[in-house]
């Protein structure tokens, strides 16, 4: 999914929300290069993938 995304011509980064306490999902985006800015969803945590 992330590799159509990213052939959006206006597309700059992806944002994705999971639960702060699911370890899987934190380690999934970590690994695909998503950065924790400290930005929040309610109560997930916002993880961003910046796109160039």
């Amino acid at each position: 999914m992330i590799d159509e995304m990213i052939k959006l011509p206006n597309a700059k980064r992806i944002v994705v929300g999971y639960h702060p306490e699911n370890l899987g999902e934190h380690n999934l985006y970590s690994s695909l290069g998503f950065i924790d800015h400290g930005d929040r969803f309610g109560k997930e945590m916002a993880v961003v993938l910046d796109i160039k």
